[in-house]
């Protein structure tokens, strides 16, 4: 991570599809970076700040922190980012499990990780299954609990959850285009 001086900006904010990132980084108690983002978008009415407070651990190479919107007076909870590969990603386990229960919590990621390996690797049809699965619930329930349709109960929820937590982040931007796309070619009475 580059920036000018302690307490300068990371760079100038980036637009990728009218998706605004900015942020800046200073030296705070014990010499522990902090890092700030803002996640912003020309429409508002679409797609809310969102704002990151983290700390940067450079013996684990991670940015941890609290996100959430309006200057993180609404927090939407802990979030970690890693450099690990994106199909090892999907099964790493969530900032507060972590916290609850470490030892048993990375052993299921071990586990998990080498499972989607193997089915990854040998084209198993679980594999493709799941992918489908999950592309499928992705897209019809975040229009639903987005846009417009009948609102999603507590399974419906927790069935989003999970299949966003299995998604790489390729697949996400792809799924996300294709919910936009539906969202701008249906007709909406209002």
């Amino acid at each position: 991570m580059a920036g000018k001086s302690p307490g300068g900006m990371l760079g100038p904010p980036m637009d990728a599809s009218c998706i605004m990132v900015s942020g800046s980084w200073s030296k705070g108690e014990s010499d522990i970076t902090e890092v700030k983002f803002k996640i912003s978008s020309f429409d508002t009415a679409y797609f809310h700040p969102v704002y990151l407070n983290s700390r940067l651990d450079s013996q684990r190479d991670t940015l941890t922190g609290v996100w959430g919107t309006s200057e993180l007076e609404t927090s939407m909870g802990l979030t970690e980012f890693r450099r690990i590969p994106p199909h090892h990603l999907v099964a790493y386990p969530d900032v507060k499990s972590l916290r609850d229960n470490k030892p048993r919590e990375f052993w299921k990621f071990a586990i998990a990780a080498v499972q989607n390996n193997i089915r990854r690797e040998h084209w198993s049809w679980s594999y493709f299954s799941q992918r489908r699965l999950d592309r499928v619930t992705r897209i019809s329930l975040t229009i639903r609990y987005n846009h417009f349709g009948t609102p999603l109960d507590e399974e419906e929820i927790d069935q989003l959850d999970a299949a966003t937590r299995r998604l790489t982040s390729a697949d996400a931007c792809f799924y996300g285009s294709m919910v936009d796309h539906i969202r701008v070619n249906t007709w909406v009475h209002t």
